[in-house]
């Protein structure tokens, strides 16, 4: 946009500033909540403004605007913003240097949600709720859908200059079910940036989606409350992705890394040397993107490398901060927000066991397939609820389980596993680290021989 680059020419003039960034996005976002028969939500917004950021005697200053005529102001704002926290900053920040960036970045969607008519999408949801309750269990459903479409454009007085074709969609669903006297609820969600409206048509259609939440929603009425011990524990690659999201990608943002155990661990086996993690690019992954928000072009990483580790995820100031290469990890959820690290798609890489080898010679022990939420803390600890599971008994999959979570410390049950199957697959979701951001993890089955309490 000329106004934006008049500005930028404006405050490469005006101001003494190392780095100014602009970024501007124009989103049109529609949003439906179904709940048993009735939309309580219903909307759709214009999501317009710019994110400034200035880099000032070794300072961080950040504003926004909505509007354009403004944007000097707010550049303004930023400036003055940067230069009084430089005056109590002890250690000034420098950024790791990239190459200017001049790209358009198109969307690989085949048919954008913005292009889809309203009554297709509302009819979608009602049908999958009518497939949810033709089951008598199901007692309440609730889907909640939302996608979003436009333009995104980053420039710098670097000479950075990339315009995004922007666009996602979104659906989660809660489906409550009640059987002699017992409750339950499962979820379950799908998203992408990459599949368009083909998402909910040919990859993810309802007829698979009502599929897999009922049965979900079953293992939990018919289940039994699991014995609680550290068992042998195969995990099916939602919870294997929840393991490396929570439990160990957040120890690899380099923001976090600084006051967490990796840092002492770069470079040292902390896991079998069949094990590697990585953050990177995944078909159907709900963080790829080809540039970060700070144009930094987006890197496949290992975090963990054959069981070394190896990598972590940098924006540029702690890629300057740790003398390393900037690999595209700076994002920001709108032009509210300044860019911080966060992870994109965060998985355990294949390995060569089928499923069948895994459990074979387990006399007792537990498969968990998915979860319904999970938290860690900075030492690896984690707790993640499981709605999903069932007991394995002489090398067989038995009874479903209810009721349950499993806890443990990851950096320990890293070095638990003993299998890592050849499948993989991810979920996709989000995480709120400040910000909300669109993420996928996951990975392949694997076997954890101890490490991983159940109960």
């Amino acid at each position: 946009m000329e106004v934006l680059e008049k500005v930028l020419r404006w405050a490469e003039e005006n101001i003494k500033a190392e780095y100014i960034e602009l970024r501007y996005e124009n989103l049109k976002k529609t949003r439906l909540t179904l709940k048993d028969g009735v939309f309580t939500n219903f909307t759709e917004k214009l999501n317009m403004g710019v994110a400034v950021r200035v880099l000032a005697n070794g300072a961080w200053g950040f504003a926004s605007t909505s509007n354009l005529d403004k944007l000097q102001d707010a550049i303004k704002e930023a400036y003055k913003l940067a230069k009084a926290s430089a005056e109590t900053k002890k250690e000034k920040i420098t950024l790791a240097e990239i190459k200017p960036v001049e790209d358009f970045v198109e969307s690989k969607m085949k048919i954008k949600p913005r292009e889809v008519d309203i009554e297709e999408k509302v009819n979608h949801l009602k049908e999958l709720e009518k497939l949810l309750k033709e089951d008598k269990s199901v007692k309440s459903v609730n889907v909640r859908y939302e996608d979003g479409g436009g333009q995104k454009i980053l420039l710098t007085n670097e000479g950075t200059h990339i315009e995004w074709d922007y666009n996602y969609l979104y659906q989660g669903v809660y489906v409550t079910g009640k059987k002699e006297g017992k409750l339950a609820m499962a979820r379950d969600s799908i998203g992408a940036v990459d599949y368009g409206w083909e998402l909910m048509t040919e990859k993810e259609p309802n007829e698979k989606v009502a599929e897999r939440l009922l049965r979900k929603l079953h293992a939990q009425l018919n289940g039994v409350p699991p014995k609680r011990g550290e068992w042998p524990i195969v995990a099916g690659p939602i919870v294997v992705g929840i393991i490396a999201h929570e439990a160990l990608g957040h120890l690899a943002e380099a923001d976090l890394t600084i006051n967490s155990p990796f840092r002492e661990l770069i470079g040292k086996q902390i896991a079998p040397e069949f094990v590697t993690m990585s953050e990177r690019i995944v078909e159907g992954g709900f963080g790829n993107d080809k540039y970060d928000d700070e144009g930094v072009p987006v890197k496949d990483i290992h975090i963990i490398e054959n069981g070394i580790l190896k990598e972590i995820m940098l924006n540029r100031e702690y890629a300057a901060k740790w003398n390393m290469e900037p690999n595209g990890h700076a994002r920001a959820e709108s032009y509210k927000y300044p860019p911080i690290i966060r992870m994109r798609n965060t998985v355990f890489e294949p390995g060569d066991w089928s499923f069948e080898e895994m459990i074979e010679d387990i006399k007792f022990g537990y498969y968990v397939v998915d979860v319904r939420g999970g938290q860690a803390q900075l030492n690896s600890a984690f707790q993640v609820g499981i709605q999903e599971g069932y007991v394995i008994r002489n090398g067989e999959i038995a009874e479903p389980i209810r009721d349950t979570s499993i806890t443990g410390v990851a950096i320990e049950a890293l070095k638990k596993i003993t299998a890592v199957g050849k499948d993989f697959g991810i979920e996709t979701g989000f995480c709120g680290k400040e910000q909300i951001a669109f993420v996928s993890s996951g990975g392949p089955h694997m076997r954890f021989d101890g490490g991983i309490i159940i109960g």
